[in-house]
């Protein structure tokens, strides 16, 4: 009893550990699927009111938000009071894969005061750009001219994000943290590189968040 007790346990250990083992990208990706296929079903049309657009758009964000959360280590702590976050990272996914729809349902006007709000929200520094994200395993700190560090993804990928100024979270760079997971943010900038003769696309930290 006690062996098939610990067998199921195993197995519903490694079920979980393999469900969350998706990036916070391709989670975004399903996401942005299931609320396009949602938003299609529901036939919403110009005439609508723009609360009622704006009503079902969350509530099919929401009914894919809870039903893929739990496959990526970066959602599965978020909960509704997060939605507008995700569905700042869904809507960006969405623009590419039902423009159609979002165009069918939205008239120009009303794109452009979403448009207007998304941007009184950022404002215009860009040091509030949400930048590209990544979930990976510290491996090693370096200290030369430019500091950098390395991580592994889920895919055993090594990446190097360079250090070119302070950041939030820089005091979870240290050697006893190597081994364990993050949540990286950085930016991708243009540095020119001697030995290739020519400028190569660099990922610059910005974020780091322990999973």
């Amino acid at each position: 009893m006690k062996k098939t007790t610990l067998l199921i346990l195993v197995i519903l250990f490694g079920v979980n550990s393999y469900a969350q083992k998706k990036s916070k990208e391709e989670v975004v990706e399903l996401m942005a699927e299931d609320t396009c296929e949602c938003i299609a079903k529901k036939k919403i049309s110009k005439t609508d009111k723009m609360e009622d657009k704006e009503v079902a758009l969350g509530l099919c964000l929401i009914e894919s938000f809870n039903a893929h959360k739990s496959k990526s280590r970066y959602y599965s702590k978020k909960t509704l009071e997060d939605i507008e976050e995700v569905g700042e990272d869904v809507g960006v996914a969405m623009a590419g894969i039902c423009v159609e729809d979002f165009l069918s349902i939205f008239s120009s006007e009303e794109l452009v005061d979403i448009v207007s709000d998304d941007d009184d929200d950022v404002g215009l520094d860009d040091s509030t750009d949400i930048g590209l994200t990544i979930e990976v395993e510290l491996i090693s700190m370096n200290n030369d001219a430019i500091s950098y560090f390395e991580a592994k993804d889920d895919f055993d990928k090594t990446h190097i994000f360079l250090i070119t100024e302070e950041f939030e979270g820089y005091e979870l760079l240290k050697k006893s943290n190597f081994g364990k997971s993050y949540t990286v943010t950085f930016k991708e900038v243009e540095l020119f590189d001697l030995s290739e003769k020519q400028y190569i696309t660099k990922k610059v930290i910005t974020k780091l968040e322990a999973l």
